[in-house]
């Protein structure tokens, strides 16, 4: 059995899928404490669009980077009232 599929539909947008901890936000939102960090070398990238084919794609990737991605997230913590 495959997992779940994801079909949302917003006026003209069309969202099939979720990756590495994605959000979706429409009107005013406040993100408290979202963070994500991610990398991926690809040469042409990735193309998920209805009727949108690659025509012969030609790519060079030059992936000097010693660390990928580095993040820390240092939170500090809530002070106690009283």
């Amino acid at each position: 059995m495959k997992g779940a599929s994801i079909n949302i539909n917003i006026f003209i947008l069309k969202i099939n899928s979720f990756e590495n901890a994605s959000a979706v936000n429409v009107g005013q939102n406040l993100l408290a404490d979202w963070h994500n960090s991610d990398k991926k070398t690809q040469g042409f990238g990735q193309n998920f669009g209805d009727r949108s084919d690659f025509v012969s794609p030609q790519s060079f990737i030059d992936d000097r980077d010693q660390v990928d991605s580095p993040a820390s997230f240092n939170v500090l913590p809530k002070k106690r009232e009283g």
